[in-house]
């Protein structure tokens, strides 16, 4: 039972390490996206396009930073405002920038973010493996569970039933149950042990009992049962062995 607990832990752990190296993927793609837009004038294509977007992004946050300091304080909440929206459109611009630049080869300077993508689909193959683990385990445990279930299932049954009526029956025949058992409804009449110990024995012990009873009942029937069938299972083949048709 521990092995599937401990299969889990490894596995919760590994996900953690999962959700850690894909921030660090971003933040490596953030920075080949970087690297690749400050020299993408030299570059053709999609980079070119977004090494002017990054350095119009550049010029409009240079511009906000200047305004700033001859801003009066009542309008630099906006100006910050302003700011955190054009970072974050630089950082999803140079993000975008590494994506690419990992998509094309020849641009080359994706070794960190290719370190952490092997590690990512390592961490992830081993973390499936003992989901797969944990899975096998599980299903051994429910095998024994059934194979040990199986057999006792009409007690269990009966057990349940049982009790469940006779619970229902004390439940609100208590007192009229004391009375024909001769024990006092106060607390200073006659009591096997004292009025509380009374109604938990009454309340609990009925039941327990019939519980009991029923659990034998259902195993006594459930064996005949199958021996009643097994015996006709054997008459009828042996039926089926004798016809004419099989002699032929």
């Amino acid at each position: 039972m521990i092995q599937p607990l401990l299969a889990q832990l490894d596995a919760v752990r590994l996900g953690a390490h999962q959700r850690d190296l894909r921030r660090r993927e971003q933040d490596a793609l953030v920075r080949l996206g970087q690297t690749v837009v400050g020299d993408g004038g030299a570059r053709g294509g999609r980079l070119a396009v977004l090494a002017t977007e990054a350095a119009g992004l550049r010029g409009r946050l240079d511009a906000l930073a200047a305004e700033r300091r001859t801003t009066p304080a009542a309008r630099r909440a906006e100006l910050q405002r302003r700011r955190e929206g054009l970072e974050q459109k630089l950082h999803e611009l140079h993000l975008t920038a590494g994506r690419l630049a990992m998509a094309m080869p020849a641009v080359g300077g994706g070794g960190e973010v290719q370190a952490i993508r092997e590690e990512l689909a390592s961490t992830a193959s081993e973390r499936e493996r003992l989901h797969g683990e944990t899975r096998r385990h599980l299903e051994e445990i429910w095998g024994r569970c059934r194979a040990w279930l199986a057999p006792r299932s009409p007690a269990i049954a009966g057990m349940a039933l049982g009790w469940w009526i006779a619970s229902r029956y004390t439940d609100a025949h208590l007192k009229e149950i004391m009375k024909s058992l001769g024990l006092s409804l106060k607390r200073g009449g006659s009591h096997l042990v004292s009025l509380p110990t009374d109604k938990l024995l009454i309340g609990h012990g009925l039941p327990l009992v019939a519980a009991l009873v029923c659990a034998y009942l259902g195993h006594r029937v459930a064996r005949w049962g199958y021996a009643v069938a097994d015996a006709y299972r054997a008459r009828s083949s042996n039926r089926l062995s004798g016809s004419p048709s099989s002699l032929a």
